[in-house]
């Protein structure tokens, strides 16, 4: 079995499991106040998508094994490529952030969120970080790659890149009013230099929410300063347009 037929049976179904993450944008208009059937259904998620994404490397480890091959990496190295990978989603840091805003934890604490895997924010390193059976530790980097700071207002571009608005916004060439649907197909990742990423943007408001609560007086700080460079772009944008109204 070639790298094609492997990708025509198991893409359907990494390519289902990012759309069912989808389904956390749903959580509060279908559980209004039950604070409780929140963090099941978290719980719940997070359960899915990890036990699917582990299922899904021991396949490939299995089918290297017994093929004698290395068409099972190479197709994990195309999920990455592709940005389809489960556990490298920005749905899950996400579900991660989620879990640990209702559990309501103190900066430090983990949110064991079953006997199967746990979540713990570590403030010094900026990152989310997953544990899961098997050993397996997860750090999902929450640094911006373009001001080098923890991301604040953080949106993932389609490519997955995590980066702040304002920070995403100046390397799209767009104002910060306007947002990142206003940047051009043409636009590329500062990170990986793909094309088009933008349009697709995700507000990660959820993960927003969680640096908030844990990095208050930073985040108090990033604020304001974006509120001053958003009047900064205005007061430039307007002046250019005075002057070449009045032709000046």
């Amino acid at each position: 079995m070639n790298m094609e037929i492997l990708w025509t049976y198991l893409a359907p179904y990494f390519l289902a499991d990012v759309n069912e993450l989808r389904y956390i944008q749903c959580f509060r208009p279908c559980f209004k106040g039950d604070q409780q059937v929140l963090l099941e259904e978290g719980r719940m998620l997070i359960e899915y998508v990890t036990m699917n994404a582990i299922a899904i490397r021991k396949i490939l480890k299995k089918y290297d094994k017994v093929h004698g091959s290395v068409n099972g990496e190479h197709f994990r190295s195309k999920m990455r490529a592709e940005h389809i990978e489960l556990l490298q989603s920005p749905w899950l840091i996400e579900l991660g952030a989620f879990y640990l805003n209702f559990r309501g934890l103190d900066a430090g604490e983990c949110a064991e969120c079953s006997a199967q895997f746990s979540f713990h924010f570590d403030e010094t390193k900026s990152a989310l970080i997953m544990s899961l059976p098997g050993s397996i530790k997860l750090e999902h980097d929450l640094t911006c790659s373009i001001c080098l700071d923890t991301v604040f207002n953080p949106y993932a571009l389609s490519c997955g890149h995590l980066f702040c608005k304002s920070c995403a916004c100046s390397a799209a060439s767009v104002m910060i009013s306007e947002g990142l649907k206003a940047a051009s197909e043409d636009a590329k990742c500062p990170v990986c230099r793909e094309a088009g990423v933008y349009g697709n943007s995700v507000h990660m408001s959820v993960l927003n929410l969680l640096l908030k609560k844990r990095c208050k007086e930073y985040w108090e700080e990033r604020l304001g300063a974006e509120r001053d460079e958003m009047l900064k772009q205005s007061k430039e944008y307007w002046d250019r347009q005075t002057k070449y109204m009045i032709g000046y």
